[in-house]
């Protein structure tokens, strides 16, 4: 299972977009395709429906409360396992913090990984916008990160503190973390936008050939609680996202033409 953070310290830049959209164009390839939700805003776990104050969460992951197995919520959306996130993040992050058992606080998520390694092809975190233990987990059981930069005046705002704190995380942490690339989204190719896309490649850090083009049909199919390749089939963002997903495909080495459709969420 190849795992992929999706995170940056800034908010509205597209990070729930890109999880879910990236999430439908896996599973319409026939990958199995595992959603986890870090923020407590829960977006992603809205967007599938599984907001549940009466179930378990990723929160109970992190305060080793419940195993995985009990948390995860299958077929959330055509074949797509989620596990859902609530306000209870906010609680967890603290005790997780205050925690003196002796579970290591960075690496809860990843041994929670351990027993689902071979049920799915891709697991795709979703992030908050700041370094809370969610965060700090997520980047420690990742292997790729790819971090979302809207294309406005304060676009590079916290990329660098993502940057630094990845590094220290990978000499300390997790040897196997590295960047996929910085993904472009809101992008309209006005004269500002090429220069924040020079300003982000002149951090010397790799950036996504995709990049996600601003329509309002982005707005209106996470309304419709659909991925834009059901929404707007034919839509701009919707080829920006099938294109990213094979760039994301390729890095990975996953080739699609040979996968076993059945594999598709928990067993």
């Amino acid at each position: 299972m190849d795992k992929i953070a999706i995170i940056n310290l800034k908010g509205g830049v597209g990070k729930s977009v890109t999880t879910i959209n990236l999430a439908a164009e896996f599973s319409a390839r026939g990958l199995g395709v595992l959603v986890v939700d870090l923020d407590k805003q829960a977006n992603v776990t809205k967007f599938y429906n599984a907001l549940d104050y009466d179930k378990p969460s990723t929160a109970d992951i992190l305060t080793c409360s419940k195993d995985i197995l009990d948390v995860v919520c299958p077929n959330a959306c055509k074949g797509i396992d989620i596990l859902p996130s609530n306000m209870r993040m906010l609680a967890a992050n603290k005790q997780v913090l205050t925690d003196v058992s002796n579970v290591p606080q960075q690496t809860r998520l990843g041994y929670a990984f351990d027993r689902v390694e071979d049920r799915y092809d891709v697991c795709l975190m979703d992030c908050p916008p700041d370094l809370d233990m969610g965060s700090i987990n997520a980047l420690c059981s990742a292997d790729w990160v790819i971090i979302p930069v809207d294309c406005d005046e304060w676009a590079t705002d916290g990329l660098r503190e993502v940057l630094e704190h990845m590094q220290c995380l990978r000499m300390y942490h997790n040897h196997r973390l590295k960047l996929m690339g910085v993904l472009l989204t809101k992008y309209t190719r006005t004269n500002a936008e090429k220069q924040v896309a020079k300003d982000v490649a002149e951090l010397g850090v790799p950036v996504m050939t995709a990049m996600i083009r601003y329509t309002v049909k982005v707005k209106e199919a996470r309304s419709a609680h659909k991925a834009l390749r059901d929404y707007a089939p034919g839509g701009t963002a919707t080829q920006d996202y099938a294109d990213l997903a094979d760039e994301v495909l390729d890095v990975l080495g996953l080739d699609v033409s040979n996968v076993d459709t059945e594999k598709r969420g928990a067993q």
